[in-house]
C-alpha cells in the first residue's frame, strides 16, 4: 500500500445546488451553480452549472 493517496483536489459545491440522499461525489468533482444530482448517484466527473443529474454513475 502507498505511504500516501494521490492528491485530487478539492471537491467544490457552487450555490443553490441539490444533492439528493446518498448520492456520493467522487475527490476533485466540482458542481456548478443550480445543478440538481439525484438520489443515490455517483458523480465522477465535475458538473456543469444548471445540470440534472441521476444514475450510476451519473450522465445528464
Amino acid at each position: 500500500m502507498p505511504e500516501s493517496l494521490p492528491d485530487k483536489g478539492d471537491t467544490v459545491i457552487g450555490n443553490d445546488v441539490w444533492i439528493g440522499y446518498g448520492a456520493t461525489l467522487m475527490p476533485g468533482v466540482q458542481v456548478g451553480d443550480g445543478a440538481i444530482i439525484g438520489a443515490k448517484s455517483v458523480v465522477t466527473r465535475s458538473v456543469s452549472p444548471y445540470s440534472l443529474l441521476g444514475k450510476n454513475p451519473a450522465k445528464n
